[in-house]
């Protein structure tokens, strides 16, 4: 069950994975100490296992979380330039749609934020999501003008969670670089902090949408505003 908002919970957030960053350090530290005792035919071995066993740790706590670190899986997944063969065919699982939030939480949000109820927004909205990820999740829909729709709809809280993760993997990356200084993950971290909180911002996605839009020079569509975002099903 995905740990969720609230100060006792982005404090447990914070603890789980700390906890973990912890558990794999000291685990492969085991491991370069066991490596001086074993013959080198059996060092592989001794890594690749190590490798699946971190790499299956990780993904049980990324399916956990949720939030940011699943973003970070789907993208470490990609990078079989840099991890080994282990973290790549777990973290693979990450690109699958993730499972649906409740439909009372996604019909609280649409109602919350635009004051009116389901029933005045749309003449159908289709319960079963088209896909749902780390941040939000879409569903076809109908306005009352006999309009189709998609409708995105980012999760309760997790601005505060994502902004929280950032903080958390920042100070974990500068704890590796201090403790392994051949291991220094800055840069791309970096480059994360400044990226992440623009995907919270559905105001600039539909911008962006818009113009894609007169690009390909199709009909622009209505655009509903800040927490989530309506656009033009095709």
């Amino acid at each position: 069950v995905p740990v969720r908002m609230g100060l006792g919970n982005l404090y447990r957030r914070r603890v789980r994975v700390f906890t973990m960053a912890i558990v794999v350090y000291l685990d492969y530290k085991s491991v370069q100490q066991k490596e001086k005792w074993v013959s080198k035919s059996k060092q592989a071995a001794l890594w690749e296992k190590a490798h699946e066993r971190n790499a299956k740790r990780i993904l049980k706590l990324i399916i956990e979380m949720e939030g940011l670190w699943v973003k970070l899986g789907q993208y470490m997944s990609t990078r079989a330039d840099v991890l080994p063969p282990a973290y790549i065919n777990n973290l693979k699982q990450l690109q699958d749609s993730l499972p649906p939030r409740p439909l009372e939480e996604v019909y609280g949000t649409i109602q919350k934020e635009l004051g009116k109820s389901m029933d005045e927004l749309f003449l159908d909205f289709v319960n079963e999501p088209l896909a749902t990820a780390s941040i939000a999740q879409v569903h076809r829909a109908t306005l009352l003008n006999g309009q189709d729709v998609v409708v995105k709809v980012q999760h309760d809280g997790i601005k505060t969670v994502i902004l929280e993760d950032l903080k958390n993997a920042k100070s974990i990356v500068d704890w590796i670089a201090w403790a392994e200084p051949q291991y220094n993950f800055n840069p791309m971290i970096d480059e994360w902090c400044k990226e992440a909180p623009k995907e919270l911002d559905f105001n600039l996605e539909a911008g962006n949408f818009l113009v894609f839009s007169k690009l390909r020079c199709c009909k622009t569509k209505s655009v509903l505003e800040n927490i989530f975002g309506i656009f033009c099903w095709s």
